[in-house]
């Protein structure tokens, strides 16, 4: 039964939730497809997961964080996850003093992202059984940690964010530096340092995930309307992104199965 878990204390500005899935396994016995979703996910399992990234070799990790992903890859999970923390695309930067272009499409250690004091909250997860305070223990874990890293928000670089996720990623890098007559490097700079990829790469991932949502009604929906709806020159660009975001056709993959991603593209 999947559930999700809201965080508080002012965490909810970067932790999206956390979720639990205890038949996830069940479910998904062979490898499934996942594409870029505009999240970041933290992984607790004792359990071997296996992630195949387009161009990339098999990475079979247990817990780990999986970057933000901008190619499709193939998840194979071997027994139960036990909980996931998943992270807005922006919400890694004030826990961590790493490259955060290094998480891109990658599958991380968690201490290699938050330190070695992450392995006490994994070890006090797999020795918790209750729900609520598995929660409150990630919880407290990152509260601690936003104020140790001491890392400040970035009002700009998050007014920047808000701005293409209100425009749904159909806005120009010469726009965003207009609104606040700021340089187009300097808006480059806090991408790299804030989120691992440049503004216009971000705009395109945003863009895709809201023309990739599960259509209301799929027996009518038709491929120009998604296309123009969600800013695509036209249908044959729309198509041509969708290869290379899912590698699939779109209406092969609104035929599919979105497997534990069904819940992030809900309209």
């Amino acid at each position: 039964m999947y559930k999700e878990y809201k965080i508080n204390n002012g965490l909810d500005a970067f932790i999206d939730c956390v979720w639990k899935d205890n038949q996830v396994s069940d479910k998904y016995k062979s490898d499934f497809l996942v594409v870029p979703d505009n999240t970041v996910e933290l992984v607790f399992t004792s359990n071997s997961v296996d992630r195949k990234v387009k161009d990339q070799n098999l990475c079979t990790v247990k817990s780990h964080l999986c970057g933000l992903k901008t190619k499709p890859q193939l998840v194979g999970i071997k027994g139960e996850v036990l909980l996931s923390v998943r992270f807005k695309p922006y919400g890694l930067y004030p826990f961590t003093n790493i490259d955060l272009n290094e998480t891109i499409d990658k599958s991380i250690q968690p201490e290699d992202i938050f330190g070695k004091e992450i392995l006490n909250l994994e070890e006090s997860l797999f020795n918790c059984k209750e729900e609520e305070l598995q929660v409150k223990l990630v919880e407290s874990f990152f509260a601690n940690k936003f104020v140790k890293t001491n890392r400040d928000k970035d009002k700009i670089f998050d007014f920047f964010v808000a701005r293409i996720i209100a425009h749904k990623g159909n806005i120009s890098i010469e726009e965003l530096a207009e609104s606040i007559n700021i340089s187009k490097k300097t808006i480059e700079r806090k991408f790299f340092s804030k989120l691992g990829i440049t503004p216009k790469r971000y705009c395109r991932i945003v863009r895709m995930f809201h023309a990739l949502k599960i259509p209301k009604n799929p027996e009518t929906f038709k491929l120009s309307s998604i296309a123009i709806d969600n800013g695509f020159y036209d249908q044959a660009h729309f198509i041509k992104e969708v290869k290379q975001f899912t590698g699939m056709t779109p209406k092969d993959y609104f035929g599919i199965d979105r497997t534990i991603q069904t819940n992030i593209f809900m309209p």
